[in-house]
């Protein structure tokens, strides 16, 4: 077993925004912003092969000349990881389930002005993958299943769009086989 602890504080000057104003659309360097956190991580591998990650993260965001939170970062996130033998030390099955809290997007109104708002709502999501190393000298081979269950959620968008948040895709499938000579 091992764990971590780690934390953050991050100053970010002349941030890059979109200036939302009808007579003078355009990014500019508005503002300064800062994020600060910490993360906590617990990991282990046990005799049996069984390999297992779970990790959290708070952190606090802000646009320091407003004290709004920033766009699309979370308050919370969560991961947990865990790895099987299925056969051997050839053919493994691993789960990750992740969450992330809800997040401010932007609002764009009717005056062309933005204004921030929450509703871009937390969603927790499981992804599987059946996975092999050195099945056959060189070859590996991985199928994956992300949004396991279909959850349906939205990332924030921005100004450019017309719907403020903006669904993400459903249940996805991804084979890939790799071979090393």
């Amino acid at each position: 077993m091992r764990t971590s602890v780690a934390g953050f504080y991050n100053q970010i000057d002349d941030l890059i925004a979109f200036n939302s104003a009808p007579d003078h659309q355009r990014f500019e360097n508005l503002s300064r912003a800062e994020a600060k956190g910490v993360e906590l991580a617990l990991e282990g591998l046990w005799a049996n092969g069984i390999r297992g990650r779970a990790s959290y993260t708070f952190q606090h965001t802000e646009d320091t000349e407003t004290g709004r939170v920033l766009t699309d970062s979370p308050k919370h996130l969560a991961k947990l990881n865990v790895s099987v033998p299925l056969w051997k030390d050839k053919v493994f099955a691993g789960l990750e389930v992740l969450y992330t809290s809800r997040r401010t997007t932007v609002h764009l109104t009717s005056a062309g002005t933005s204004e921030p708002r929450e509703d871009a709502g937390g969603y927790a999501q499981a992804n599987l993958t059946f996975f092999s190393q050195n099945l056959v000298k060189g070859l590996d081979l991985s199928a994956s299943i992300y949004n396991l269950f279909d959850k349906r959620y939205g990332d924030p968008s921005t100004p450019f769009h017309q719907q403020d948040v903006i669904e993400q895709d459903g249940r996805t499938f991804r084979v890939k086989l790799a071979y090393r000579f």
